[in-house]
């Protein structure tokens, strides 16, 4: 089978799983037999591949359909597209599964929130068709009523092709004979839950789901291993829930039953095509279940690893207004934060805290066993920490509700009762929000927590937000954002103050100002060490060192502040594996130290401990901070 393998993950580690240099363009992987390509999409070149051919087409079809004119258009258009990363990734897609050069493409996909989200693309895509069709149509009228007949141009083309490309994905994603998902799970409770709430967003998408992997199992310790056994203890329970989880999803949705497949964990991280065929053969496998969920019929009693003595107890982190954790999906940055923030208020009783998350798959919940949600809620046991799982679309539906009062009430003011009919007009320039940067829903959960740091009359006024974002790739496009949406709210604003003398500014222009404000605010709070931090949260292993390296030069370029690098689940049993394994990961941290020396003097390097089961619940996360050292 020719086969090409694809990352669209926005921080993509394809390439040093594979050993090679990946770029935009489908390079060869070595193998002694069969064909191989393998490449990472770069979103904003793939964008322009598609879009370059199309703008013209598009700005003609913009022209036409609303009052704004050349530079209006061509500057809105080039501010923005709506899911510009996930779209992008899925139009590649469509592209090479349209070419005939392969038989097979494989997806190697963002994090579980932001997969969800590139999967629900096509519709973004159909909505911007309906946008340009609303545009085109008075121009339709027009040619009706001036030549008797409706006369199609490259403008309706381009529009049919815009739907038929979003129905083309959508019979992609959904056609099992065309396409199988499989997702890829670690044997803990809170990827267990995740996993199982990914199946079921799929299944109602009609997305069907061939397969699920457990990965990093451990296997028999070599000699008796208290760590070992705990391991194997709390993963038996990990896959058993699974696999009572699948099948309730199944029977719900009516949908077949996955296959689960197991892969054991390795000595070292498996990287390049000898380790992967590994890998590849243990996917083979029928996977056994286990017959009891515990190997002895109780609950593992928890271990924490004893850190090597050069690890010293850290100095308090700098006190900020918003403290940011980001890392790689998988390695705890969820867990570090939650326990960080217990600690601060804790230690800090007449400051208030919220922690919050911001990743779509949110595991605040999981981590300290209570019930979150979009409402802040008050930490059972302490009086001065509230937790807060963002709803990204309930902060921005306001914003959109303010924007569509706002254009009605200006076509209000320029109608004053006149008899013209301006329906078109206004259904279009309502659709204009459609093309606002992608992630502005993000975004303004965001700026709606700024708000809560400076307001000092607020009820709800906190003196630090604890932020665990989402992974990597859109952690930093959360950091990057606020400077794309500025440029996009300025530009609306230069339309508006264009043509004032007509519409005046109104409620619309005092919404943008009001947005651009926070904004403005928001990059001042990111470029100031002494309000805003981030720590990076990584593994002793090779793939999240190198993702890590590429994080703190990005980091670096945006000017944000790093005071620490978390090395996370550090250490193990006494068998001679896990003595291995400590070696391999102390080796590891020593490159992670040199690294964060080359960036900057100032960075510590924190240990925290792995623990076993992994700590969840207010106590077991304090106990679990207190273990953490500092090189």
């Amino acid at each position: 089978m020719r086969t090409l393998v694809i990352s669209t993950d926005p921080a993509p580690s394809l390439g040093d799983a594979l050993g090679l240099r990946l770029t935009g363009a489908p390079r060869p992987v070595p193998l002694p037999r069969g064909t191989l390509h393998a490449l990472e999409i770069s979103p904003m070149r793939a964008l322009e591949r598609w879009l370059r051919p199309r703008r013209p087409v598009l700005e003609t079809i913009a022209l036409r359909g609303t009052w704004l004119d050349e530079t209006d258009v061509q500057e809105l258009l080039r501010q923005s597209l709506p899911g510009i990363d996930e779209l992008a990734a899925l139009l590649e897609i469509l592209r090479y599964g349209r070419s005939p050069a392969y038989d097979v493409i494989v997806v190697d996909t963002a994090p579980t929130g932001h997969t969800l989200r590139m999967l629900a693309m096509p519709d973004a895509l159909s909505a911007v068709a309906l946008a340009f069709d609303h545009m085109q149509a008075k121009h339709r009228a027009m040619v009706e009523a001036l030549r008797g007949a409706t006369i199609e141009d490259e403008a309706d083309e381009m529009i049919r092709d815009l739907q038929e490309d979003a129905q083309a994905l959508t019979t992609l994603l959904r056609d099992p004979e065309l396409t199988d998902v499989t997702l890829v799970s670690l044997p803990e409770k809170l990827a267990v839950e995740e996993t199982l709430d990914a199946a079921r967003s799929l299944l109602s998408m009609r997305i069907p789901i061939a397969a699920v992997v457990m990965n990093r199992l451990t296997a028999p310790p070599p000699q008796k291993c208290d760590w070992c056994d705990g391991r194997r203890s709390i993963e038996r329970q990990a896959i058993s829930s699974l696999a009572r989880g699948l099948a309730s999803v199944a029977r719900t949705s009516r949908s077949a039953l996955p296959r689960l497949a197991i892969v054991g964990a390795r000595q070292t991280e498996p990287a390049g095509v000898r380790a992967l065929r590994g890998v590849a053969a243990d996917l083979r496998k029928p996977a056994t279940l286990p017959r009891r969920p515990l190997a002895a019929g109780r609950p593992a009693r928890r271990r924490i690893a004893a850190l090597p003595a050069t690890f010293q107890q850290p100095a308090q982190l700098a006190a900020v207004k918003l403290l940011m954790f980001a890392g790689k999906g998988g390695v705890g940055k969820t867990t570090c934060a939650a326990a960080s923030a217990l600690h601060l208020a804790e230690t800090q009783p007449k400051r208030r805290f919220l922690l919050v998350s911001a990743d779509p798959a949110h595991s605040l919940a999981d981590v300290l066993e209570a019930r979150v949600g979009d409402p802040p809620r008050r930490v059972a046991g302490l009086g001065n920490l509230d937790v807060r799982e963002l709803d990204p679309a309930g902060a921005l539906e306001p914003i959109r509700t303010r924007y569509t009062a706002s254009v009605d009430k200006m076509f209000d003011r320029i109608l004053r009762g006149s008899a013209i009919d301006a329906t078109h007009d206004r259904r279009v320039m309502r659709d204009l929000f459609d093309f606002a940067p992608p992630g502005l829903d993000e975004l303004a959960a965001v700026l709606e927590l700024v708000d809560l740091l400076g307001d000092a009359r607020s009820p709800r006024r906190y003196d630090v937000v604890v932020m665990d974002t989402a992974p990597t790739g859109h952690a930093v496009r959360l950091l990057q954002m606020p400077e794309t949406v500025q440029g996009w709210t300025k530009a609306l604003m230069r339309i508006l103050l264009k043509y004032q003398p007509l519409a005046g500014l109104g409620d619309l222009g005092a919404a943008l100002l009001q947005l651009s404000r926070g904004l403005g605010r928001l990059r001042a709070m990111l470029a100031n060490p002494m309000e805003a931090q981030l720590v990076v949260v990584t593994r002793a292993a090779a793939l999240p060192r190198h993702e890590t390296a590429r994080l703190l030069g990005t980091l670096h370029r945006l000017e944000i502040s790093v005071p620490a690098v978390i090395v996370n689940a550090v250490g193990g049993g006494d068998c001679t594996r896990c003595r291995a394994s400590t070696r391999q990961e102390l080796r590891e941290t020593e490159s992670l130290i040199q690294l964060a020396r080359a960036r900057s003097g100032q960075v510590a390097v924190i240990g925290a401990p792995a623990a076993v089961p992994p700590p969840a619940g207010v106590r077991a996360l304090g106990a679990w901070r207190r273990r953490w050292r500092a090189l």
